[in-house]
């Protein structure tokens, strides 16, 4: 009996051999890095963001950060035995975010944790593997703009989507220079 493609809004995840899972590291901080399938684009969804992710054991998925215009969420599939949650928000009034300052705090994760990450609210989030494997779910809207914070860096990475394909820049706060009206600051 011959087994018929699966339909294109179908992934079966449980099937992926693991050469599926692209390896990537990070735009900012090259020393962190995943194993990642994107669900969403390959199902063809275009305003909202999934991947299925892998995290080797000891590594950090993303460098802290925070989203201006997209939402974020993460399902974790399996808390590895010991991974945890990286959370760093700045010092109440203390505009620390722009500087860089401070160091962040874990959480542990739980296998079934669910995690959102409002859009525009400056808490840098990243995961990070123990002595295990951590898989889980990843994703979020895709407006037309979004700036990703990365305030431990001094970096964004600016993302427009507004012309039907995505084109990225990295800018150091530094270098951001008001045009015409003042921007606001980085909380």
């Amino acid at each position: 009996m011959t087994t018929a493609p699966n339909p294109a809004y179908l992934i079966r995840t449980a099937s992926l051999a693991p050469s599926a899972l692209a390896h990537r590291t990070h735009p900012i901080v090259p020393t962190n890095h995943r194993d990642t399938v994107s669900l969403g684009d390959s199902t063809g969804l275009a305003h909202t963001a999934v991947h299925l992710c892998r995290l080797p054991p000891g590594a950090t998925s993303t460098t802290p950060h925070w989203h201006t215009h997209d939402d974020e969420w993460c399902f974790i599939l399996d808390d590895g035995g010991d991974g945890v949650l990286l959370v760093w928000e700045p010092a109440e009034g203390a505009g620390a975010c722009a500087q860089g300052q401070g160091v962040p705090r874990e959480e542990r994760l739980k296998t079934g944790d669910f995690l959102g990450f409002k859009a525009g609210e400056p808490r840098a989030h990243a995961l990070r593997a123990g002595g295990g494997e951590v898989r889980y779910l990843v994703g979020g809207s895709r407006q037309p703009m979004d700036s990703t914070v990365y305030p431990l860096e001094g970096k964004r990475l600016v993302v427009d989507r507004s012309q039907g394909s995505t084109q990225a820049w990295k800018v150091d706060e530094k270098d951001i220079q008001a045009v015409g009206t003042k921007p606001p600051p980085v909380v």
